[in-house]
């Protein structure tokens, strides 16, 4: 126990080798207990690696821990219950969408169809702006939350949402894209 301790210490004070130790000697046990909750062994996989990213990245924040693996532990059940969480809601709006487009009478296609071309479409945008729409149009953030979390400028991500309606247009057509985000400003001014 006090080696943990003493190891977890040396990691939280920049020693690289001691965190690799920490890392080698726990990542097994983690994915396996990642795996129980998340029952999807990529999911697993990136859970452990993103708690030890995020340990490295906070190292110098995190005060003292009494029991290392027990922090560890809790750190990969919290970011499983986070990703369950997520793609719970995520269904959920996948949903609603479908629902509100069954709704609206519109004669485009199905909207499992349309929501799936819609997924494409957004995976054609470049990384940081598809970061940003879907901060913005997805999971309902202020222009102002945004530019926070992605460590941009107001001005920037209004450029980048710009940026992304009109590359959607142009990949699912004007009738379509219109279709798509009239439902998603519906969705998104819905009170929850």
């Amino acid at each position: 126990m006090q080696e943990d301790i003493t190891l977890f210490e040396q990691a939280r004070a920049g020693d690289w080798n001691a965190f690799r130790r920490l890392f080698e000697r726990d990542v097994e046990q983690l994915y396996l207990y990642a795996m129980g909750f998340v029952k999807n062994r990529e999911d697993a996989e990136d859970i452990v690696q993103e708690v030890f990213i995020t340990l490295w990245e906070k190292r110098e924040k995190l005060s003292s821990v009494e029991i290392p693996r027990a922090y560890l532990f809790r750190s990969v059940r919290n970011a499983c219950i986070d990703r369950l969480l997520h793609a719970r809601v995520k269904q959920k709006y996948r949903e609603e969408v479908i629902a509100l487009h069954r709704g609206s009478g519109s004669e485009n296609d199905d909207p499992e169809t349309l929501f799936l071309r819609l997924h494409a479409a957004l995976g054609t945008l470049p990384p940081r702006c598809r970061e940003i729409f879907t901060l913005g149009c997805i999971d309902g953030m202020s222009y102002k939350e945004i530019a926070d979390a992605t460590g941009t400028s107001v001005n920037t991500v209004k450029s980048q949402i710009k940026i992304a309606y009109k590359k959607l247009r142009e990949e699912m057509g004007d009738e379509e894209a219109l279709s798509l985000l009239l439902l998603l400003s519906a969705l998104l001014s819905r009170p929850s």
